[in-house]
């Protein structure tokens, strides 16, 4: 039983190690932590957000864009768009900032869209597994119920089925 227990919470490990490295890949979803307050009280730091790729029309009025590159991200909502032909730019402001962001963010720009998003402790919890602190804790926990499995195999004697002849003890003499 307790070899099913440590099987399925190795898997279990496993499965939240795996899955946001895998999501971008087949998906084109990311989980994104958010950083800042700028966006409160719509998200506040520490919740997680699943976002979408960008399609290349996300940039409308009222709609939640990540924007920048990987290290320098901020997530700010369309305030206003601007269309010049092919090109199409908007306006940004935080749903806690009091004045629209300085400058235009073009389309090229939006590294991904809002969808949804995780907050409080299932939000901890998430942060805690895609995050580089969390995912450390996550190995060693999965290395420890490993060794624990190897360990207790290691010592514990063989098991013979019911079936299986009795050994006689090379000490007894025959009966005869």
């Amino acid at each position: 039983m307790m070899a099913r227990l440590r099987a399925a919470a190795i898997a279990l490990i496993a499965l939240v190690l795996v899955v946001p490295v895998l999501l971008p890949v087949v998906t084109g979803h990311r989980l994104i932590v958010v950083d800042g307050a700028s966006m409160s009280p719509t998200f506040e730091i520490g919740d997680v957000l699943l976002t979408a790729a960008p399609t290349g029309d996300d940039l409308e009025v009222g709609r939640i864009v990540v924007v920048g590159e990987p290290g320098a991200l901020y997530t700010h909502r369309v305030l206003e768009v601007d269309r010049d032909g092919a090109d199409v730019r908007a306006r940004l402001q935080g749903d806690a900032n009091t004045v629209p962001d300085p400058g235009w963010v073009h389309q090229r720009e939006v590294f991904a869209v809002y969808e949804t998003h995780v907050a409080g402790l299932p939000a901890v919890l998430l942060r805690g597994a895609i995050t580089p602190p969390g995912t450390v804790v996550l190995l060693a926990i999965a290395v420890v119920l490993l060794l624990i499995g190897a360990g207790g195999a290691a010592l514990r004697p063989a098991r013979r089925s019911r079936r299986s002849p009795q050994r006689a003890d090379p000490q007894e003499e025959p009966v005869p």
